[in-house]
């Protein structure tokens, strides 16, 4: 498999979620002051440490959740680098590119295969979750939920999943080509419970996407030609990476000649 990866959106993405955190706690620690020094003069200043208050509460808890989505270390695996594990099985018929930015559009994670384009929406949430016709919510005790605020969050994937599919629609028009766009959702994180009840797309574990993706149709109409336009396309971005190969071939064993 070939692998695409816009590292200067990455990186620019890491840059936000920082200025995010800091602003947002630098908003949340100037509510002291104003509270205990300026409201006292005037108490107009009260509404004024409110509005710190709840901004910076909201810039810091977005940034964090940023700053752990773009982390990768030992403790956590950053969802590109988990697909990259799941899928580096398959051949150089696949390609998986990350953060592509057709037409200036970013799509977070697309898989050119030999049947078209898959859509892969990721979710790092960790805990349970159900979706009951495109309706998400998250379970579990609510001391849980309350804790997880600032963590990675379920937001709404069939809505995120719908954009992406118009993102890439929209890319291949502009282009003048065409290909079955399938998608599909996938939580990344192990410790995961989704309970499914109605949903517009799959929704799998990521343990079970190589071999979703073994039996996805194939289009003898869709040239290769075709189908390495269909990445370049795709593939545009700030800084992306050259294509990496994940596939090795087998050894071969020789044959030691009979000694004469």
């Amino acid at each position: 498999m070939r692998i695409y990866r816009n590292t200067g959106y990455i990186d620019s993405s890491r840059r936000r979620a920082k200025l995010m955190a800091v602003g947002g706690f630098a908003l949340l620690v100037a509510t002291f002051p104003v509270a205990f020094f300026m409201s006292s003069r005037n108490n107009n200043f009260i509404f004024l440490t409110y509005i710190f208050l709840v901004i910076g509460f909201i810039l810091f808890n977005r940034g964090m959740q940023q700053i752990g989505r773009w982390g990768h270390n030992a403790r956590h695996v950053r969802e590109d680098f988990s697909l990259d594990s799941h899928l580096k099985s398959l051949s150089d018929k696949y390609s998986l590119i990350h953060f592509g930015e057709p037409v200036d559009k970013v799509i977070d994670h697309t898989l050119v295969h030999p049947g078209g384009v898959l859509v892969i929406t990721t979710k790092d949430f960790p805990g349970q979750v159900k979706v009951d016709n495109d309706v998400w919510r998250k379970n579990g005790s609510v001391f849980g939920r309350m804790f997880a605020f600032s963590g990675p969050q379920v937001g709404n994937p069939t809505k995120e999943t719908g954009q992406s599919l118009d993102k890439v629609e929209a890319a291949l028009r502009s282009a003048d080509l065409e290909a079955d766009i399938e998608a599909v959702i996938v939580f990344t994180a192990n410790t995961a419970e989704i309970e499914v009840d109605g949903s517009s797309d799959p929704v799998i574990p990521i343990e079970e996407l190589e071999a979703y993706v073994r039996d996805l149709d194939s289009d003898t109409e869709l040239s290769t030609e075709a189908r390495n336009a269909i990445v370049a396309l795709l593939s545009k971005g700030e800084q992306v990476e050259e294509p990496i190969k994940t596939t090795t071939r087998r050894p071969v064993k020789v044959k030691k000649r009979a000694a004469s």
